[in-house]
């Protein structure tokens, strides 16, 4: 009996906002196939009406740790495991090979900003999200676009 104060349950409700994620579009899933592996992925896009990150700026790398941070913490809950099982079972022909987070911010023309976007590979069974699998902190990104993998 004591735990169950101690301990929250995941009851399987969507992630509630953070201060950090208050202006987060809600997650949506779907399956996407990679060209540069190969694969077939269940996607969870996260789109930002605001820029994620200034690379200029000096606490950027605190910066990118609270994204990630914010990242995982929604990838862990139930409910995202179960978003992700449905989405999975879109097109059987073409298996998961893994899921993929994705958190954007998309240029809108009148404000000329650039795209940015914080990917992070998780391993996937069809039902529930495993662990991260780290790539290194790679940034890819030329002169409309910044992409930066976990």
């Amino acid at each position: 009996m004591m735990a169950f104060f101690f301990k929250l349950r995941d009851t399987g409700e969507p992630p509630r906002a953070t201060k950090l994620s208050d202006h987060w579009h809600p997650p949506q899933f779907s399956k996407i196939y990679d060209p540069h592996d190969r694969q077939t992925r269940v996607a969870m896009l996260i789109t930002s009406p605001e820029p994620l990150f200034d690379a200029d700026a000096q606490d950027f790398h605190r910066r990118i740790d609270a994204l990630v941070t914010e990242i995982n913490r929604i990838t862990r809950y139930k409910w995202t495991s179960q978003e992700a099982a449905q989405a999975a079972s879109l097109f059987p022909a073409h298996p998961s090979k893994g899921f993929l987070a994705i958190l954007e911010h998309g240029s809108n023309g009148s404000y000329a900003t650039r795209n940015q976007q914080i990917k992070a590979y998780y391993a996937f069974d069809g039902k529930r999200i495993g662990r991260l699998e780290p790539r290194g902190m790679i940034v890819d990104h030329n002169e409309a676009d910044m992409c930066l993998t976990v």
